[in-house]
């Protein structure tokens, strides 16, 4: 059922702008110069689907028939008018990623060029030569009611679609008094324009159609300082303008026949309208720019403050347990460096995080032959998140030091087994992750307690939100780690 009153509304307003549009016939009774339901079919299309071009094609027979024309003739131009929003549809969704190709002033050159060339050609060469075939229009006009035909199509594509896709993309935040106040604005002003520049309430004089350019104005007041939404609007109200004057045979686009005068009002349409928002695409692209820059200068702030803190609280913890400074040196340096490496592994990954099987093998590597089996990593695949890898990084770096001097890397038949798990079953999911050393020489518990344990008990726990034990058993040490998986993955 909503399918039905979805695809009859589309169908019920494509009539309604079809017979408005229509009215406007100057050449033949189904060619316009004004044809704005092609800007919509190709929005809607856009917006919801490939799935509702049959409403645009009942919408067009229904225009036509009851217009001019065949019953023939108007299945094959609804038929050009569907065809028309589907390619042009299906090659911007292809080459400028859907609605997005407002986005940059590429994405809104090729929309200019698909609506140039493949979409609107369909229409007007399938509208145009099926009227001459059956005798409707005479092919010595074919030329002139074609040319009327397409730019009327092609107009309506370059300003009506862009302002139906962004405000449909990008609405207003009129909650906010600011944009409130400035769209507000920028809207007075341009109908201020249309009513000075294009409306027949003034008399029309030499020096008025000069006011014409005023129309600059307002577009490069929207392209430079709003946004592309506001750029297309403003692109529609000065064509309203231009067409209310021209249809009322006042305004600068005047000449001596009404078709003439459409065809110089189009040309005026399409060359305002394409530039305007390719200039504001472009700012909207630099602006990005610039708040990207903005965010990366920030986090890089952020981030070096946390590593210079990190660095300061391991140099603090290092000290208070060293008697000299060439212990403070070697356990000092040996850290740094094992930090060092986890910050490489999240520099490769673009500090979106690092793999943990990678993680482990990185740290282990300057203590051991990690080809041998003396290591065992097993584990599911799991990327940690910055602040997990830097402090998980640092515990393994701890452990794998008391393996090779005191532990199970210190005899050759020792074995490291190191595995992680997920608690799934939880409404809050934990990672588990278990360092046990067995076949190395018998361990005890050291009267006092070092920085390595600090680290393993305290700091790497704390900092994750989780809970660690390191236990000292017969057989050799047994470290695990419990922690939201929340807190640990990327």
């Amino acid at each position: 059922m909503k399918d039905i009153v979805e695809l009859s509304s589309i169908a019920i307003i494509y009539v309604a702008v079809a017979k408005l549009s229509l009215a406007l016939a100057s050449i033949h009774p189904s060619a316009t110069p004004i044809w704005p339901p092609t800007g919509f079919a190709l929005a809607v299309v856009l917006l919801l689907g490939y799935r509702l071009t049959p409403a645009i094609f009942l919408g067009a027979f229904v225009a036509n028939v009851t217009t001019a024309g065949s019953i023939s003739t108007s299945l094959a131009i609804a038929t050009g008018n569907t065809l028309e929003s589907l390619v042009g549809a299906y090659l911007i969704n292809q080459s400028s990623d859907d609605c997005s190709t407002f986005d940059t002033p590429g994405g809104v050159v090729k929309f200019a060029l698909i609506c140039v060339i493949p979409s609107t050609v369909i229409s007007a060469t399938l509208g145009v030569g099926s009227l001459s075939l059956a005798g409707y229009a005479d092919w010595s006009d074919f030329r002139s009611i074609w040319t009327t035909w397409w730019m009327g199509d092609l107009a309506g594509a370059l300003v009506i679609t862009p302002a139906i896709v962004l405000w449909s993309t990008d609405p207003p935040r009129w909650l906010e008094r600011r944009e409130l106040f400035q769209s507000s604005l920028i809207y007075m002003a341009t109908i201020v324009v249309g009513l000075v520049a294009f409306s027949p309430l003034l008399e029309q004089t030499p020096t008025r159609s000069s006011l014409a350019f005023l129309a600059i104005l307002p577009l490069m007041w929207a392209a430079l300082r709003r946004n592309q939404r506001d750029t297309a609007t403003i692109a529609l109200l000065l064509s309203c303008f231009a067409v209310w004057g021209t249809i009322t045979n006042a305004g600068p686009f005047v000449r001596s026949s009404l078709n003439e005068s459409f065809l110089l009002l189009l040309a005026f349409i399409i060359s305002v309208c394409v530039p305007s928002l390719a200039l504001s695409a472009e700012v909207a692209v630099r602006r990005r720019y610039q708040e990207h820059v903005k965010f990366i200068m920030h986090e890089l702030s952020h981030r070096s403050k946390n590593l210079l803190s990190i660095v300061q609280s391991m140099a603090n913890q290092v000290a208070r347990q060293t008697k000299s400074f060439d212990d403070f040196y070697a356990g000092f340096s040996g850290r740094l460096c094992a930090f060092g490496e986890t910050h490489d592994l999240l520099v490769e990954s673009d500090w979106h995080g690092a793999d943990i099987r990678e993680l482990i093998r990185t740290q282990l590597a300057p203590f051991h032959n990690l080809g041998d089996d003396s290591v065992l990593i097993e584990g599911p695949h799991l990327k940690l998140n910055p602040k997990a890898a830097e402090q998980i990084g640092l515990a393994v770096h701890e452990l794998g030091t008391n393996a090779v001097r005191h532990g199970a890397l210190s005899e050759p038949t020792g074995v490291v087994n190191i595995r992680w798990e997920q608690d799934a079953g939880r409404p809050n999911p934990l990672l588990r992750i278990i360092w046990k050393e067995i076949g190395g020489p018998p361990v005890e518990r050291p009267e006092r307690q070092g920085f390595g344990d600090v680290v393993l008990t305290r700091l790497v726990p704390a900092s994750l939100q989780g809970t660690a034990s390191l236990e000292f058993e017969p057989e050799g040490v047994k470290w695990v780690l419990q922690a939201p998986s929340r807190r640990l993955l990327a």
